[in-house]
């Protein structure tokens, strides 16, 4: 997996970047949405454990019932993301099980639509990010 490095300027001096990147080929629209969604997820448990928070972050938070501002939720935003991040990957495995077959592809489709019922699609998407939003994707 590609890892590319690059300088900025920030307000404390350069800082150093690290963008982690890869392409995952699949056959099957469920299956890349099922992909899209966990690894949306992820940026946003990476930036709740790593970055301060930002607008964009906060966002993404309130696009979860669970993270929203007033959310009577004990465990912490890593938990829950964590937890969200588990429940995602378990559905991919089914989805991408399902996919593989065109006699079970409608059901891929259902498992789809019953994991982002289940787990909301966060939108996370960094300052400048030069891609469209995918929540139209999904």
């Amino acid at each position: 997996m590609p890892i590319e490095a690059s300088l900025h300027e920030s307000d404390h001096g350069e800082l150093n970047i690290f963008h982690v990147f890869d392409t995952l080929e699949v056959y099957d629209g469920s299956l890349a949405l099922a992909i899209d969604h966990v690894i949306n997820h992820i940026k946003v448990l990476v930036s709740t454990v790593y970055l301060p928070e930002d607008k964009n972050l906060l966002q993404a938070y309130q696009n979860h019932p669970l993270l929203r501002k007033g959310s009577s939720e004990v465990r912490s935003p890593e938990r829950i993301l964590l937890a969200d991040c588990i429940r995602l990957l378990d559905g991919l495995v089914e989805i991408g099980r399902l996919a593989a077959y065109p006699e079970t592809s409608d059901q891929a489709r259902r498992e789809l639509e019953d994991l982002k019922a289940s787990v909301p699609f966060l939108d996370y998407r960094y300052e400048n990010d030069p891609f469209p939003s995918d929540r139209d994707r999904e």
